[in-house]
């Protein structure tokens, strides 16, 4: 009786407005096991081996579209994180638009992955806690964002397409929308991409005008003078490139990535004023899949960096990591995978190794 009046009630309901609107998501998470041991100036620590449950970023979305006519549709996208071990909150703290969609492309606005971030879906294919560098590529990814933007991405011509992307100064520093006492902050992102039988390469750029420099934890290392921002300010850029295959069972991509800024002190009198610190980094991911499972191995290093103009001895970083999947069906995955990252060299480094047993299912 109660399922027949249930399956009533939804046949009442108006068709168009239930026909365009899907849930979605995935929930995973698995088992960590981490340890990391350093040497400075010759004298080795070691912490102790840490085991916790790590969700692997869960998420639950809704998103649908209506048709406008004339080959045009609105379009909308409402995701958040969904962590099975606790302490997520909140709607839209993924990627959540509303936008146009047509003939001409796609215009949306929301809090939007960036270009940058959307090229790492092939060379980062790896599944892990949040607070995880060393079972992800997190150090090359560490540029890459979510932001509260415009975005426009064009149509695909013969295997082409490109995107532009605009985050208001305003979005950047929310706290100072009133005032304009901080630097501006906003940030302009592109991206230019070719797929053809399997081939794709991928380039990804952005570019954020004053960005502020944060320290360790997050503080962003500034003080007032006169009602003006005295401290780290800098313009910051970044340019990634991807290329590789993805077809037949297998993908092979590689990518390098030039990361660089400028101090900008409001103190022009500082001995770093003008400096540049820069990085250049090269990653690699190879899989191959066999009937139901899925092995792959990811590299990644990172070249000595200059900070304020001099390249910084023993400060470069080796990654590897290897794991497999295996499908169960079409939604539900076992993961497994083991990484080691290695930053410096000498006797001054800092080493961790992890490893992880999950489980993925998609809806």
């Amino acid at each position: 009786m109660k399922k027949s009046l249930i399956a009533l009630t939804l046949a009442a309901l108006p068709v168009a407005a239930m026909a365009d609107v899907t849930l979605y998501g995935q929930i995973k998470a698995g088992v960590e096991v981490s340890q990391e041991k350093s040497k400075v100036n010759g004298v080795s620590t070691k912490k102790k081996v840490a085991t916790e449950i790590a969700d692997f970023g869960s998420r639950i979305g809704f998103k649908g579209h209506e048709h406008l006519g004339s080959n045009l549709n609105a379009i909308w996208q409402v995701e958040q994180k969904t962590s099975i071990a606790g302490g997520d909150s909140g709607f839209a703290n993924r990627e959540s638009f509303i936008g146009l969609e047509g003939g001409f492309g796609k215009v949306r606005a929301g809090n939007l992955n960036t270009t940058l971030k959307d090229s790492s879906d092939s060379i980062d294919p790896w599944e892990a806690g949040a607070n995880s560098d060393v079972l992800t590529l997190g150090k090359f990814e560490r540029v890459d964002s979510r932001e509260v933007s415009v975005r426009y991405d064009s149509p695909v011509f013969a295997g082409f397409s490109a995107s532009v992307q605009y985050q208001p100064r305003d979005n950047a520093n929310p706290s100072d929308k009133s005032e304009h006492k901080r630097a501006p902050g906003d940030a302009y992102y592109a991206g230019l991409n070719y797929e053809n039988s399997g081939f794709f390469a991928r380039y990804a750029g952005g570019f954020a005008k004053h960005d502020l420099k944060t320290d360790e934890d997050g503080v962003v290392n500034a003080g007032s003078v006169n009602g003006t921002v005295k401290g780290d300010l800098k313009d910051h850029q970044t340019h990634r490139v991807v290329a590789g295959y993805d077809a037949n069972n297998l993908l092979v991509a590689v990518a390098a990535q030039y990361d660089a800024s400028k101090n900008g002190y409001a103190d022009t009198t500082n001995a770093d004023y003008g400096k540049k610190n820069k990085q250049i980094e090269v990653a690699a991911t190879a899989a191959y899949r066999f009937g139901n499972v899925t092995p792959r191995v990811s590299y990644a290093h990172g070249f000595k960096p200059t900070v304020n103009g001099v390249k910084v001895a023993a400060s470069q970083y080796n990654q590897v990591i290897v794991g497999a999947d295996y499908d169960f069906s079409k939604r539900t995955s076992a993961l497994v995978s083991a990484g080691w990252l290695k930053e410096g060299k000498g006797d001054n480094t800092k080493e961790k190794t992890a490893g992880t047993v999950g489980l993925r299912h998609k809806f």
